[in-house]
């Protein structure tokens, strides 16, 4: 009778042990606290929707190594290029949500690739987002020929003649600027595009297109070469170009800028998409890594899981009331 009493304690012990080492959340699923505190255990695929050698592609490689670096595990570059990242993000949207392929986008690229893009497999909520570390804009430039030495008067001219004044884009994200700048200014410019910005610099200098939109890279570049920028189309002054006034500091509601985000299949545990968020602030905010940065002419720009939802949910609402309001402003 004792023994019988002693088995049955013991058992007793055993189940209550056992039900307490996977304990449900409040959601219903087992617990991952040890999976993400071991996390990441095994060498990690990061998906680039680019090729290499891009402003994407560079930026994460030098995140990818000091990741690397601090968690003592590969995070192994996989460029999947094409069809303006949509490529690389169904290969994402369908990868296994274990935190062992992650990859990265830019952000209206992939907005627009979702309201214009043929057989997208995936959607805005195929992915979450974990965190952006740099922003960076685009310029609205203007040869000497043209006469314009500020934006009022190129808007000015421009809607005197609609359509005549011609400027030169490299990519749907250029379009989308200049169909924003054209609704938020009341005008109609004709697009030329070119195969990349090394082709609109040389349009615009050789004086084949009244004006170009090009990266803020460009703007040291174009100085004393009878090139005048007129304009950032960035929200708020960049840091490197802070004698270039924004058009939204002009008077005209244009706020655009580009920043690569961190992102993982939607459905990976959130403990381990904390902790990857961590790791990118952690190792992106060190004098060294923000160093690289500025030689690669980035501006670094921390942006958490929630930052950076915000500024993609506005980007999204941009384009759609774009679209809404002029179904064909893409289409040019």
């Amino acid at each position: 009778m004792k023994k019988r009493s002693l088995f049955a304690i013991i058992l007793s012990a055993s189940l209550l042990l056992g039900g307490c080492a996977n304990t449900p959340k409040s959601d219903g699923s087992e617990s991952q606290d040890g999976d993400a505190a071991s996390y990441p255990e095994k060498s990690v695929q990061f998906i680039i929707p680019y090729a290499a050698g891009g402003g994407t592609d560079t930026l994460c490689r030098l995140l990818a190594s000091s990741m690397e670096k601090s968690w003592g595990q590969s995070f192994l570059i996989a460029n999947k290029p094409g069809g303006l990242s949509q490529v690389g993000l169904t290969e994402l949207a369908g990868a296994n949500p274990d935190g062992y392929t992650i990859g990265a986008l830019s952000n209206l690229d992939h907005i627009l690739v979702l309201f214009t893009g043929e057989n997208v497999s995936y959607d805005y909520d195929s992915f979450d987002y974990l965190g952006a570390i740099n922003t960076t804009a685009n310029v609205l430039m203007a040869s000497e020929d043209s006469g314009f030495t500020d934006l009022q008067e190129l808007i000015d001219y421009a809607k005197e003649h609609p359509g005549e004044l011609t400027v030169a884009v490299s990519g749907k994200t250029h379009v989308a600027e200049v169909s924003l700048f054209e609704q938020a200014a009341g005008i109609q410019m004709t697009t030329v595009m070119q195969d990349g910005g090394g082709d609109s610099l040389n349009a615009i200098m050789g004086g084949h297109v009244d004006c170009a939109v090009l990266d803020k890279n460009y703007v040291s570049q174009v100085e004393g070469q009878g090139i005048n920028t007129l304009a950032t189309f960035a929200g708020e002054t960049i840091p490197t170009i802070p004698d270039i006034p924004t058009m939204k500091s002009l008077g005209y509601d244009v706020s655009t800028e580009t920043y690569r985000v961190i992102v993982a299949p939607a459905g990976t545990p959130k403990e381990i998409e904390d902790a990857i968020t961590q790791k990118i602030q952690e190792v992106s905010s060190t004098e060294e890594f923000q160093e690289s940065m500025t030689n690669m002419g980035e501006i670094y720009r921390f942006l958490d899981q929630d930052q950076v939802k915000e500024r993609l949910d506005q980007d999204y609402e941009m384009i759609q009331q774009l679209l809404e309001e002029n179904p064909d402003a893409l289409n040019r």
